[in-house]
């Protein structure tokens, strides 16, 4: 999950850099927005298991 916040970070501040345009800067932010909330279900599964498992 803090993998998928980094992506903003790179995005805006390495895509300048590299001459990405704006829009394709957005599209990689859509990446790590989206992969959040897989990851954060399965997060929360995992400690529903760990709480049942103790």
């Amino acid at each position: 999950m803090v993998a998928c916040g980094a992506v903003f970070i790179l995005a805006f501040v390495c895509g300048p850099i590299r001459g990405i345009p704006f829009f394709h800067q957005l599209i990689d932010c859509a990446f790590g927005f989206i992969g959040f909330f897989p990851l954060w279900f399965v997060y929360k599964k995992v400690v529903q298991l760990e709480i049942q498992n103790k």
